[in-house]
C-alpha cells in the first residue's frame, strides 16, 4: 500500500488508534461477563481504569506508535504534545475545566431530553459497596478523574489531533472531538462527550501542550464525581443541583431565563479563557525568544545594539524573526501559502487557534482509512445502545 499512502504518521496512528479501540472493546465485553463481580465494584472499576488508561490508551499507544514510525521516544513526546506549561496555565485550566462541567450539565440535559423524545431511556445499574465513603471517593477519583484526564487524552489529543493537524486543524479538532465521543461506544454519553471533545481540542491547539487538556478533562470529571458523592453525603453544595432541578420545573419562565444566563456566562468566559490561552501562550514564546536572543548575542558587537529594555523594539524583532521562519517554511515546502490561506481567514477563533502555523504534509484519504474504520465501528456500537435503550 505504500504508493497511496502519502502520510505514514496519520495511517499509523489510525492504526494505533484502531487497536486500541478494538482492546477497549475487549475490556469492555471482559468487564461485562462480571469476571470482577465478587470484587467491591469501586475497586473494579480502579482495575479497570487501569487496564484501559495505564495499559490500552498511554503505554500502547507510545510504544507501538513509536515501532511504526522509528521516533525516537522525544520526537513521540513532541509529536503528542508533550510541552511544559507554567503555573498560571495551570490555573487557567483548572477555571476551564470547572466550566466545561457547568457546560456538561446543560449538554447532557438537552441530550438526554432530545433522545427520550424516540422513546430512548438510559440504563441504571447501582451497586453495593462496603467500603467507607472516604476510600469510595479517593479511589474514583483515580479512576474517573485523574487516569481518564490523561489516558483518553494520550490517544485523541496527542496521537490522533497531533498527527492529523497538518492536514488542517478545524478538520483535526472535529475529528478527535468525534472520536472522542464515539470511544465512549454509550448514546448518552456521545453528546456532551463530542462537544467537550471540541474544547478540549481547541486549548490544545491553541497552547500546543496536551497538559492543559489533561488538567480540564480530570478537573471536569472531579467535579462531577464530588457532586455525586455531596448529594449522597450531606457535602457542601449537595443539594445544590436538585435545588436547581426543582425550581427550573416549578416555574419555567424564571427557569428558563436563569439557565440562559448562565449559559451565556458560561459561554464568556470559556472564551475569555480560550483568548487568555492565546495571550499567555503567545507572552511565553516572546520572552523564549528574548532569552534566546540575549544568549545569542551576549559578549558579542551585537549586544550594544539591541535594547533590552524596549519591549516594543524586541516585540517588532520577535515578528519579524517569526514572518522569517515562515518564509523559510514556504521556501523549503514545509508549508505553502494554498496552506496557510485555507487555515487562517477573517474568523477571530481561527486566528487563536493558527497561533502556530503548523507545517503542511499533503494527504491520501486512505490515510484516515482506520480512523474510518474506527468511527463506522464505534458508531454502529453507539447506535445498538440507542436501539437497546428504545426497545
Amino acid at each position: 500500500m505504500k504508493f497511496i499512502i502519502k502520510n505514514k504518521k496519520i495511517f499509523y496512528g489510525g492504526l494505533v488508534y484502531f487497536i486500541c479501540i478494538l482492546l477497549f472493546i475487549g475490556f469492555r465485553i471482559l468487564w461485562g461477563t462480571g469476571v470482577f463481580s465478587s470484587v467491591d465494584p469501586y475497586v473494579s472499576d480502579l482495575i479497570f481504569a487501569l487496564c484501559i488508561q495505564v495499559l490500552t490508551f498511554t503505554l500502547l499507544p507510545f510504544v507501538l506508535y513509536k515501532f511504526l514510525t522509528k521516533q525516537t521516544i522525544k520526537q513521540v513526546g513532541e509529536n503528542f504534545f508533550f510541552k511544559k506549561i507554567n503555573f498560571p496555565t495551570v490555573l487557567y485550566s483548572i477555571l476551564t475545566g470547572i466550566l466545561v462541567y457547568i457546560i456538561i450539565l446543560f449538554v447532557s440535559s438537552f441530550w438526554a431530553t432530545l433522545l427520550s423524545i424516540f422513546g430512548y431511556q438510559a440504563g441504571s445499574a447501582t451497586a453495593i459497596s462496603h467500603l467507607p465513603v472516604w476510600a469510595a471517593f479517593l479511589i474514583s477519583i483515580v479512576s474517573t478523574s485523574l487516569l481518564p484526564g490523561f489516558g483518553e487524552e494520550i490517544v485523541h489529543r496527542g496521537m490522533t489531533l497531533g498527527n492529523t493537524k497538518q492536514n488542517g486543524i478545524k478538520r483535526a479538532i472535529l475529528l478527535s472531538a468525534l472520536l472522542f465521543g464515539l470511544a465512549h461506544l454509550n448514546i448518552a454519553q456521545f453528546g456532551y462527550a463530542f462537544v467537550v471533545g471540541l474544547i478540549l481540542g481547541s486549548v490544545t491547539c491553541i497552547t500546543r501542550s496536551i497538559f492543559p487538556a489533561m488538567i480540564i478533562h480530570a478537573t471536569s470529571n472531579f467535579c462531577s464525581i464530588y457532586m455525586d458523592f455531596a448529594q449522597g453525603n450531606g457535602w457542601l453544595f449537595g443539594d445544590a443541583l436538585s435545588n436547581f432541578v426543582n425550581f427550573i420545573t416549578s416555574n419555567w419562565v424564571a427557569g428558563l431565563l436563569i439557565c440562559f444566563l448562565i449559559i451565556m456566562l458560561v459561554v464568556t468566559l470559556l472564551s475569555v479563557l480560550l483568548v487568555r490561552f492565546y495571550a499567555h501562550t503567545k507572552m511565553q514564546k516572546f520572552r523564549t525568544f528574548c532569552d534566546n536572543l540575549y544568549r545569542d548575542t551576549r559578549n558579542t558587537p551585537m549586544a550594544d545594539q539591541i535594547n533590552f529594555n524596549d519591549k516594543i523594539f524586541l516585540f517588532t524583532l520577535f515578528s519579524q524573526a517569526a514572518a522569517q521562519d515562515l518564509k523559510q517554511r514556504i521556501e523549503r515546502g514545509d508549508t505553502s501559502i494554498e496552506h496557510i490561506e485555507a487555515e487562517v481567514n477573517r474568523s477571530p477563533l481561527n486566528a487563536i487557534m493558527n497561533s502556530e502555523l503548523d507545517n503542511f504534509s499533503p494527504t491520501h484519504q486512505l490515510d484516515y482509512l482506520f480512523y474510518y474504520i474506527t468511527i463506522f465501528m464505534a458508531s454502529l456500537i453507539t447506535i445498538i445502545t440507542l436501539i437497546w435503550g428504545i426497545f
